[in-house]
C-alpha cells in the first residue's frame, strides 16, 4: 500500500495531495457526526459531507493514477488545478450548509443557498465538459504508454463516468432526486437513498464509479489473459453489461421504483 500511495504522488502530486486533504476532511466530519444535532430532511446533516469527502478523495486519487497515461502533461496540469478547485468549492458548499441546516442540492427557498447551489452546478458542468475534452483528447493520442487492454478500460470506464455524471443536470432540472414522491423519507443506511419512490443518485453514483471500476478490472484481466485481444474482447463485455445494470436501474428509478424497498 505504501508503494502504491507512492506511485500516486510521482504520478500527480497535486491530484494525490488533494486526495489524502479530502480524505482528512472526511476523518474530521466522522469524529464531530455522532456530537451533531443539526439535522436535514430528517438525516444527520454530517453525514453528507463525509459521503462526498470520502468520493471526492477516491476521485483524486483515482486521477492521479489515470491522467498519468495522458501525453499532454500540460493539459493535465491544467484539469488537475480545475479539478481541485471545482471540487473544493463543492465540498465547501456542501459542508457550509449542512452546519447551517440547510438543503445544499435543490435550494431554492434562500438566496444564499440558491446562489451557493447555482455556483455548484457550474463549476460541475464546466468541470464534466472538460472531463469530456480530456476523453476526446485521449481518443486523439498516437502513442499510449499503457497496453491496448489497458487503454480501452480507461476510455470506457471514463465515458461511462461522464454519461452519468450529467443525470446532476437531470436533478437540478426537475429540482429533486427523487422520482414520484418529495425528497426525504426512508432511505438505505448511509447513503439514504430512498425506499419509497425511484431515486436518480443510484445510477448517477454507481455510473461516475465507473471510472474506477472498469480500469481496475481492465488492468486486472490485462494481467491475466496473455492475448491482448482476448483481454478488449472481456473488457468490452464487462463494460457493456455494466453500463446496461446502470441503465436499468436508472430506468427504475425514472419508473418511480425504488431500487430496495423496505
Amino acid at each position: 500500500m505504501k508503494d502504491f500511495f507512492k506511485d500516486l504522488k510521482s504520478r500527480n502530486n497535486l491530484l494525490f495531495k488533494a486526495g489524502n486533504w479530502f480524505a482528512i476532511i472526511a476523518v474530521i466530519l466522522m469524529v464531530i457526526a455522532p456530537f451533531n444535532t443539526i439535522q436535514v430532511l430528517g438525516v444527520n446533516a454530517i453525514i453528507k459531507p463525509i459521503k462526498f469527502a470520502i468520493s471526492i478523495s477516491i476521485y483524486f486519487y483515482t486521477l492521479a493514477y489515470l491522467l498519468h497515461y495522458w501525453e499532454d502533461k500540460m493539459l493535465v496540469k491544467t484539469y488537475s488545478i480545475y479539478a481541485v478547485i471545482a471540487m473544493g468549492y463543492e465540498q465547501f458548499a456542501i459542508t457550509i450548509q449542512a452546519f447551517r441546516g440547510k438543503l445544499s442540492h435543490f435550494n431554492v427557498t434562500e438566496l444564499f443557498g440558491g446562489i451557493l447551489y447555482s455556483l455548484m452546478g457550474l463549476f460541475i458542468f464546466t468541470l464534466t465538459a472538460f472531463t469530456g475534452y480530456m476523453l476526446y483528447v485521449f481518443f486523439k493520442q498516437k502513442i499510449y504508454s499503457s497496453n491496448n487492454a489497458q487503454t480501452l478500460a480507461i476510455k470506457l470506464g471514463m465515458a461511462i463516468f461522464i454519461l452519468f455524471s450529467f443525470l446532476g443536470g437531470l436533478m437540478s432540472g426537475i429540482n429533486s432526486h427523487n422520482v414520484g414522491g418529495e425528497i426525504g423519507g426512508p432511505g438505505l443506511p448511509f447513503f439514504n437513498w430512498s425506499t419509497l419512490f425511484g431515486d436518480l443518485r443510484i445510477a448517477h453514483f454507481l455510473g461516475m464509479h465507473a471510472l474506477q471500476i472498469i480500469p481496475i478490472f481492465g488492468f486486472y484481466i490485462s494481467n491475466k489473459l496473455n492475448v491482448s485481444k482476448n483481454a478488449e474482447r472481456t473488457i468490452w463485455t464487462f463494460s457493456i453489461c455494466y453500463f446496461l445494470f446502470v441503465s436499468a436501474i436508472l430506468i427504475q428509478a425514472l419508473m418511480g421504483l425504488p431500487f430496495v424497498k423496505i
